[in-house]
């Protein structure tokens, strides 16, 4: 195939790739979303599926060394590609899951740091995660056939890698003169400081988890206010987080059932209690229920313990006609 086949096929083509891009980054944007993360917290950048261009593509099919492609339009499996980048190591590995886990493409990892770093544990240099993954059927997405097997490349890496990817590819692989090995070196110093830094990163986000995000309890209690309630809680506020902080040593695996019961409890209707109440901004959020829970169940612990305005739950109290002696 010369470069006008090459180019005559691919003006074909690159539609498909564009939809191909765009199926696979509305999938692992659901899936991200579907597994409780928050998707704006969890991903760092806007992720977007980019085509090559045609030069570029060319370029890379017939003219770049070390590319010694016999089928360059088969061979070329970055022609459509995507990039995903995120706050922590933890996340990259969970992101890498969910590709795997898809049903509709098979997946193939090309790369990943991990494993080069144990191959060659002295080299400091580009770091992330690379899957190629092709279309297991031909699928029809936003009004376009995309062929069975059509390949795109994902990308996965930690907000500092994205950095210094962005500044040596800039800089060094786009050069146009020779890099000098003192510039190689310093890159590689800030490669080392840069996985220093993801370990450390990941190491303090491990050991400030609790139980409120181990059991995901937020999720949990905006779940069962939408399903008693009949409408979605509003965002919870910083001074339910407080509340929720305060009291997070109550939480276990028996939480959930413990306030679904209590819901279910006729005696104290707090279903109807939560729902005339509902023009408080306290209750149009879930941490209303928990706290209903923590009068009925844990009232001294309440008493003890109540972070803001006692106010707040000595109305609650009274609604319920439950004495709450403040100390």
């Amino acid at each position: 195939m010369n470069e006008t086949d090459f180019l005559t096929k691919w003006q074909k083509e690159k539609q498909a790739y564009q939809r191909w891009g765009d199926y696979v980054v509305s999938k692992i944007t659901d899936a991200i979303s579907s597994s409780g993360y928050d998707f704006d917290s969890f991903v760092k950048l806007p992720p977007k599926a980019r085509i090559k261009g045609d030069n570029s593509l060319i370029d890379k099919a017939f003219y770049r060394p070390n590319k010694n492609y016999t089928d360059p339009y088969n061979e070329i499996e970055d022609k459509v590609g995507c990039r995903f980048v995120l706050l922590l190591i933890d996340h990259v590995n969970a992101i890498a899951e969910m590709i795997r886990a898809e049903g509709s493409w098979s997946s193939l990892e090309c790369r990943h740091f991990s494993e080069e770093r144990t191959k060659d544990p002295l080299l400091f240099t580009y770091q992330s995660v690379h899957y190629i993954v092709r279309a297991k059927a031909s699928i029809k997405y936003q009004g376009i056939t995309i062929p069975e097997g059509t390949p795109c490349e994902i990308q996965i890496r930690t907000l500092l890698q994205h950095a210094y990817a962005e500044l040596t590819h800039d800089s060094i692989y786009k050069a146009k003169k020779i890099v000098q090995p003192e510039v190689h070196r310093t890159v590689a110093k800030s490669m080392a400081l840069i996985e220093t830094t993801d370990d450390f990163f990941s190491d303090v986000n491990n050991k400030l988890a609790g139980p409120i995000e181990t059991l995901d309890i937020i999720s949990m209690l905006d779940s069962l206010y939408k399903e008693f309630i009949g409408q979605p809680p509003l965002k919870i506020q910083k001074s339910s987080i407080v509340i929720l902080d305060t009291f997070e040593d109550l939480f276990n695996n028996k939480t959930q059932s413990q306030i679904r019961n209590l819901l279910m409890d006729d005696e104290y209707c707090l279903i109807d209690l939560i729902k005339d109440k509902s023009s408080s901004p306290f209750f149009k959020q879930s941490i209303s229920i928990f706290t209903c829970w923590l009068i009925l169940e844990r009232r001294t612990r309440l008493s003890n313990d109540w972070p803001l305005d006692s106010s707040i739950i000595q109305n609650l109290a009274s609604s319920l006609s439950v004495s709450m002696d403040m100390y």
